[in-house]
């Protein structure tokens, strides 16, 4: 099910829902939506969240069986689930009390997974994760929208609040925040709030330069082009800032390995003969970032870009799996992509 799809069903939800996919936000504001299709937004008593400080499978069957209050219906909410430390009995408990729920026709219940947390795999391999859930909720798919939705969606933003954003500074406020609709609409707030103390209605390019914060994923991109330089200093420079912003391990992890992905398409792509225009089309990915992405994978071959993606596997099997320190695996992943 898409999103527009899940936004027709708003008026009639029922029974179980599995959120999942890249785009967080949307799944943010489409938990918000249904919700409040279900209970009203004072509603304490038919509104129940589980996240990973509460949850645990006795809770969940309890809140599944309790009649609504006062009402016909009630809202169960499950996100952030830590599932890659999750035991195989845990994922069984969670799967039984999910498999109950059509014998209780009274609630809406919606688990939300965190794209870094709950590999979906792809359509022709989806994941073992997603085959056992999918096969209890109905899956509702968050994929990272394309840049032509984006530059809409951003457009519409900044006029509902009577700023004009032309397509240069919508272009550039984009690539800033790599096509990741949180950071998008953090930074639109900004810009508007920044403007609007300037007595001014026209966004510039100058403007996204100035206000515009790095997100994770050009921090991503920068430790992947210290790695394929080998500047070692620099790559544990990028790694301490995340730090410090106090990113969680498997996040960083994943933002690289996510850069380093990309990376080798556009290496394949462009061996192929693919030029810039035609990398954008494939991959869905906006015109300013594939020509950063061109520049540099032209400097590098697939074989190191396969390297790399291997190197970042293995790290994630050791975060997942071992009892090393998770950013000790970062360090140990910068020290082997850098060796020359």
């Amino acid at each position: 099910m898409t999103a527009n799809e899940f936004k027709a069903e708003l008026k009639h939800l029922s029974g179980g829902y599995l959120f999942c996919g890249e785009e967080e936000y949307l799944k943010r504001h489409y938990l918000q939506a249904a919700q409040d299709a279900v209970t009203a937004r004072d509603d304490v008593f038919n509104r129940i969240v589980f996240n990973a400080d509460n949850y645990s499978a006795g809770r969940l069957m309890t809140a599944v069986e309790s009649l609504p209050v006062m009402s016909d219906r009630k809202f169960i909410t499950l996100t952030d689930l830590p599932f890659p430390e999750m035991r195989e009995e845990e994922l069984e408990d969670l799967t039984e009390v999910l498999g109950k729920l059509s014998s209780y026709e009274y609630n809406v219940l919606i688990l939300s997974a965190d794209a870094d947390r709950f590999d979906i795999g792809t359509p022709k391999q989806p994941s073992g994760l997603f085959k056992r859930f999918s096969a209890l909720l109905k899956p509702v798919l968050f994929p990272r929208q394309t840049p032509a939705r984006l530059a809409a969606w951003t457009v519409r933003h900044f006029t509902a609040e009577l700023i004009v954003a032309p397509p240069d500074a919508v272009d550039a406020l984009i690539a800033a925040c790599g096509c990741d609709m949180t950071s998008l609409s953090s930074e639109i707030e900004k810009l508007c709030w920044y403007l609007k103390s300037l007595g001014r209605e026209k966004l510039t390019t100058a403007d996204v330069a100035l206000v515009t914060a790095g997100s994770r994923e050009i921090a991503a991109f920068d430790f992947a082009n210290a790695v394929l330089d080998g500047k070692v200093s620099e790559a544990f420079s990028i790694l301490t800032e995340l730090r410090l912003r106090k990113e969680r391990p498997e996040i960083i992890l994943g933002g690289i390995s996510r850069v380093i992905c990309d990376l080798r398409l556009v290496r394949e792509l462009l061996e192929e003969g693919a030029d810039a225009q035609r990398i954008a089309q494939r991959l869905r990915m906006h015109p300013v970032k594939v020509k950063l992405y061109v520049r540099s994978a032209s400097r590098t071959d697939a074989a190191t870009l396969r390297r790399l993606a291997a190197i970042c596997y293995d790290a994630d099997v050791r975060i997942k799996s071992t009892p090393l320190q998770s950013y000790d695996v970062l360090d140990r992943l910068t020290v082997q992509a850098t060796m020359r």
